[in-house]
């Protein structure tokens, strides 16, 4: 599912009204029986106060309240800006309004607590003051509306965003309103679905108002929510005769004195993906280890001058291994310690090794020197945290946060990988120009050992022989809804690492569950976020 910035969406709106030639009155209905729709079948109630601004979005709340009107609701609008300023298809339907039973008026600042008293009277709330286009700190009347309305409703409707937010970058203006319900159209958008600002939105509906794909042809960005109808078809089926083999080999290269956990726990959650071999890589000294540890997967030691970490010896047999072995995938990194020779190791096996890859952890350390190893390899994955992608790019992590999507593409394309960049919010970023983002997952996940385990599913889903564009898509969303599963049972305060591998089965098992193909299924009028993304 496409999401969009603000100024895109303005985009996408012009294309359709002045190229496509769909009227604006039309996408304003549209969008106003999404807004009701939205209110008859989720917010309890049967009364509704909208409150209007002077633009769009005041037009859009206009409309709104006829077709509530229409649908029996007892309905009532406060204007906050004279009717004569409306413009356009606003004021279109503010004159139709004007026509009907509907009481109508406009807010005086010396009439706010009764304002304040009457929020308190209806059910429902629908908040149409501001749409995305707010690029100033809200003041005056209606600095104190929002904060009634925060103070006084009941229920809250935000229609497009929450009056107050920045559609542009999220930020909050001063003051917002914190909506139980917003229902935007098209399109979600950046705001929706990133903090700070996706914190104030509540639940999310999209509606159909009518705008075809085609008038997208104008974005020169393709970005879009990872959902699980867009997923799920891309786990590989089982036919009947098939062996361990057809389902792929992993190498997993990790492991140093005090970290033998981590290579464990990706090999572990390879397997539980759904690899047909796992076999760890680790350094002689510690194999007795690894012999206790391991079950399901196999060790081979390769020399390390007992020094308990990979030095530069480990190097040729390791790709002799890999070479020599069946092995249609690899992953590197996990526990492999930062010690200069270890580093050196890294380096050269990543520049050497012909295998679809996935570098994790301090694999992704060891090249922060020089990240020009990476390229030419089309078929690699890097799944870096904030901290390993700073050192990868030299921006400070304030620079990244502050632009995920940008930095994370300009990494994928400048080195030709996919580009997995773990924060609160993952962002996926291929050589291609596409990027994905994650919504789902749990602040529970926030614990050591959890990259290990999505470096097994990934590696797991590479040595199954998908391309590095799904693999990570794929596994990005079986990690997360894992996360999920797993705190819906133990609490995100309890959530441990291996709480994941636990719960990969049952998040597997809802990817089989969902009957999709990669065909766009068609989306009904109106549908919340949380239905597109398939997971409660």
């Amino acid at each position: 599912m496409r999401f969009l910035t603000s100024s895109e969406m303005a985009s996408v709106d012009r294309e359709a009204i002045q190229n496509l030639g769909i009227p604006g009155t039309v996408l304003m209905e549209n969008a106003a029986r999404g807004v009701a729709t939205v209110i008859y079948k989720y917010v309890k109630g049967n009364s509704v106060l909208v409150v209007c601004g002077s633009g769009n979005n005041g037009g859009d709340g206009l409309a709104t309240a006829r077709n509530l009107y229409n649908m029996g609701y007892d309905v009532e609008v406060v204007m906050l800006a004279q009717p004569e300023k409306l413009k356009g298809d606003a004021k279109l339907n503010y004159s139709i309004l004007s026509k009907l039973p509907i009481p109508i008026s406009v807010l005086k600042e010396t009439e706010l607590f009764e304002f304040g008293l009457k929020l308190k009277d209806f059910d429902v709330v629908v908040d149409a003051i501001f749409g995305t286009g707010l690029s100033r700190p809200v003041e005056g009347i209606y600095k104190h509306v929002i904060d009634l309305i925060n103070r006084y409703a009941k229920k809250v409707v935000s229609i497009d965003i929450p009056s107050g937010l920045s559609g542009s970058t999220g930020e909050v203006l001063g003051t917002c309103v914190i909506a139980d319900y917003t229902v935007t159209f098209a399109y979600p958008k950046i705001v929706h679905v990133m903090p700070p600002a996706c914190e104030y939105v509540g639940e999310v509906f999209i509606v159909d108002i009518s705008i075809p794909e085609e008038a997208a042809s104008v974005l020169d960005t393709d970005r879009f929510i990872l959902t699980l109808d867009e997923v799920a078809f891309l786990l590989p089926p089982r036919e009947i005769m098939s062996h361990k083999y057809t389902f792929g080999h992993l190498a997993v290269i990790g492991g140093s004195k005090g970290k033998t956990g981590a290579p464990s726990m990706v090999a572990e959650a390879s397997l539980r993906t759904g690899v047909g071999l796992s076999t760890v890589i680790v350094p002689s000294s510690l194999n007795e280890i690894f012999e206790v540890k391991l079950t399901e997967a196999m060790s081979i030691p390769v020399e390390d001058e007992n020094k308990g970490y990979f030095t530069v010896s480990s190097l040729q047999t390791t790709l002799n291994v890999i070479k020599s072995g069946k092995f249609s995938a690899v992953a590197i990194g996990p526990g492999l310690g930062n010690a200069p020779e270890t580093f050196e190791f890294a380096r050269e096996f990543i520049k050497h090794c012909d295998k679809p890859m996935v570098i994790d952890a301090d694999g992704l350390n060891a090249i922060a020197e020089n990240p020009g190893v990476l390229r030419g390899k089309e078929d690699v994955i890097i799944t870096p945290h904030i901290g390993e992608f700073s050192r990868l790019t030299r921006l400070s992590k304030e620079e990244i946060l502050s632009d995920l999507f940008g930095c994370a593409q300009r990494f994928a394309t400048e080195y030709g990988v996919t580009v997995i960049l773990k924060s609160g919010r993952t962002v996926i970023a291929t050589p291609n120009g596409k990027l994905y983002l994650n919504v789902i997952g749990n602040p529970g996940m926030a614990t050591a050992g959890t990259g290990d385990v999505l470096a097994g599913v990934i590696g797991s889903l590479l040595a199954m022989g998908l391309e590095a564009e799904d693999a990570a898509k794929l596994g990005v969303f079986l990690h997360s809804l894992s996360g999920d599963l797993a705190a819906k049972k133990l609490t995100q305060e309890s959530l441990i690492a291996t709480d994941l591998v636990r719960y990969l089965p049952q998040a597997v098992n809802l990817l089989k569950k969902k009957e999709v193909s990669p065909v766009r299924p068609e989306l009904p009028f109106v549908t919340s976020l949380k239905e597109c993304l398939g997971v409660e």
